[in-house]
């Protein structure tokens, strides 16, 4: 008597292949299964180790493995830089996108910049008595008789600006308040999964599943963040001296720079709570006063963060990894340079034009980056350092004593 002794492996190959016919006809009886061990000794010791029916093989071809076994490493992918996850392929590629779109579209629809003023408050924390506001796409009248939305081309004969026209009220003098800010209003929603909507981008992961969030809500958080500066001297005809007394405010908070009796507030205008910043100019403001206009947005963060759940707020997914991890981010580089390129703050004003409609006799504009004197002498531009930063300031240089027949006039213009 002899024995056909066969590679180890071409047995359990053979072994499995007569298991799964039987199976598929009839369950094997006895004599089958001593037929089968007298052809292999060692394929019979080995039965009782025989893989679970739901069994499969493992991707790369090796060993099998469960169902409960953990996934294989992701596939390793990238987006061209500036742009962001919005879906991930079967494959494990990356779709990508730009921001720029959405960020125009979320800025110029809800980001505005308000003005305000009170009579007799030196030093007061009061809300304003009147105020108004001005977005890209709009205007709003606030509250205060005569106070008014103008629209007026300006710089750009293809670009007219929305200005919040501020009617004041008395003589503008120490005890009186300007207010300023900036506000953009948040719509937060719920993460979704992936593919992402129009303007979402991914954000993070939920179980197996790759979430997407709104670009809108980074843009405007970051957008609202960027501070309105406002300040004021006294005889400063045509002069381009820092401001004696200044501030700034925007969603981010409100920060009294430097004066007596300025004061930063928390009012809710028009169903919003807002920060703002209240300049209380010192004796009678008139023609060689100086107002103050700046614009400054926060340092965007470089770098990516690696994570395996979950983006910091306001990032999105730029890369996976082949461990499973993924790079998140910052988009706030796209969103200060669309504020650089695209947002200008102006600054406006009118004499004897009790609650105006026209548009102002005198007006500059200012940016994070630029400033122009658009009309009227002695308004001045200038490179100025406030506390720990040197921003563009639009210096507004009124004429004669600005009284109640006195208009002021904000505006803030965002390009599509």
């Amino acid at each position: 008597m002899f024995y056909l002794r066969l590679p180890h492996g071409e047995i359990g190959a053979r072994r499995r292949a007569r298991l799964r016919y039987a199976r598929a006809v009839k369950p094997p009886s006895l004599p089958a299964l001593l037929a089968a061990c007298l052809v292999s000794l060692v394929g019979c010791a080995s039965s009782s180790t025989e893989e679970p029916p739901d069994a499969r093989p493992a991707p790369d071809g090796g060993d099998v493995v469960g169902p409960d076994a953990a996934p294989d490493a992701a596939i390793a992918a990238a987006c061209p830089p500036g742009q962001f996850a919005v879906s991930v392929g079967a494959d494990g590629e990356l779709g990508c996108a730009t921001v720029d779109a959405a960020t125009a579209t979320a800025v110029r629809a809800r980001c505005s910049v308000y003005v305000g003023f009170r009579d007799s408050c030196d030093g007061c924390t009061d809300a304003p008595a009147k105020w108004a506001r001005s977005g890209p796409l709009g205007c709003s009248a606030g509250a205060g008789a005569g106070n008014a939305c103008v629209t007026a081309t300006l710089d750009d004969p293809l670009a007219p600006v929305s200005l919040a026209a501020l009617d004041l009220d008395g003589d503008v003098n120490g005890d009186d308040k300007l207010y300023t800010t900036m506000h953009c209003v948040a719509v937060p929603r719920d993460p979704r999964p992936a593919p992402c909507a129009p303007d979402w981008a991914i954000s993070g992961r939920a179980g197996d599943s790759w979430m997407c969030t709104p670009i809108s809500e980074a843009a405007v958080a970051y957008v609202g963040g960027c501070a309105v500066h406002t300040g004021w001297r006294d005889s400063c005809d045509g002069c381009t001296t820092a401001p004696a007394k200044w501030g700034k405010a925007s969603d981010a908070g409100c920060v009294n720079g430097a004066g007596a009796d300025n004061t930063c507030t928390e009012a809710t205008l028009d169903g919003e709570a807002v920060h703002l910043f209240g300049l209380n100019p010192d004796g009678d403001v008139d023609g060689n006063d100086k107002l103050y206009l700046g614009l400054a947005c926060g340092a965007p963060v470089e770098g990516e963060t690696t994570t395996t759940t979950q983006c910091p707020a306001g990032q999105f997914v730029v890369a996976t990894h082949a461990d499973g991890s993924f790079a998140c981010g910052d988009p706030a580089v796209a969103f200060s340079a669309y504020v650089r390129d695209a947002c200008d703050l102006f600054l406006g004003w009118t004499d004897s034009c009790d609650g105006c409609t026209q548009p102002p006799t005198k007006w500059g504009q200012v940016g994070t980056a630029s400033c122009a004197n658009g009309a009227g002498a002695d308004s001045t531009c200038a490179d100025t350092a406030l506390g720990d930063a040197t921003l563009p300031m639009f210096g507004l240089s009124t004429d004669g004593d600005v009284n109640s027949d006195d208009t002021l006039y904000v505006g803030l213009r965002c390009a599509p």
